[in-house]
């Protein structure tokens, strides 16, 4: 009786065993399937690194109103294409209206999100200045659809103060439009 116990108890330690191994293979195929960036010489996601005394890695600048959307996709996206980064965005991180210039300051690259009225926010402008100030690499991505704030590169220039464009749309900063 005692040896038909174990054999027992053998078999369900086999089973759950197999149960466990299959399991960890479909995982293991899923996770496989997760777009990410990889580097061409490793066939590996990049280390991302930052430097001393920064907290993110990517400052998402835009107004409400017309960008929110856009640049929590991006920030989503990124964190899925990029496992690690580290994305500041106002919903997420923001604790102080206050304290733009020192999340600029803790930030390594800026991201602008162009659209309609983005020149025209004095929190965007403080985020704006801050970067320039403070020479920070710049992307910039510009909002294309009219209806979602959206407008011609030139338009968008039009509304930024004379004193800065030169330093935002005259430098070889990256450009996406979305």
């Amino acid at each position: 009786k005692l040896n038909a116990i174990v054999d027992i108890m053998i078999v369900l330690v086999v089973v759950a065993l197999v149960i466990f191994l299959i399991g960890a293979v479909v995982a293991a195929r899923r996770v496989a399937k997760i777009p990410t960036i990889r580097l061409v010489s490793t066939k590996q996601p990049p280390e991302l690194s930052i430097g001393m005394g920064l907290t993110w890695h990517l400052f998402n600048s835009h107004i409400w109103s017309t960008g929110q959307d856009a640049v929590a996709v991006i920030k989503r996206q990124l964190q899925i294409l990029l496992p690690g980064i580290k994305i500041f965005l106002d919903v997420d991180d923001l604790e102080d209206i206050g304290a733009l210039e020192e999340y600029i300051q803790r930030s390594q690259v800026i991201l602008f999100f162009l659209s309609q009225g983005y020149f025209r926010s004095k929190n965007c402008l403080r985020e704006v200045r801050s970067s320039l100030e403070k020479d920070k690499p710049l992307v910039l991505v510009q909002e294309a659809d009219p209806d979602k704030g959206g407008g011609t590169l030139q338009a968008l220039r039009d509304e930024c103060p004379e004193d800065l464009q030169p330093d935002i749309f005259d430098k070889d900063w990256p450009l996406t439009i979305w």
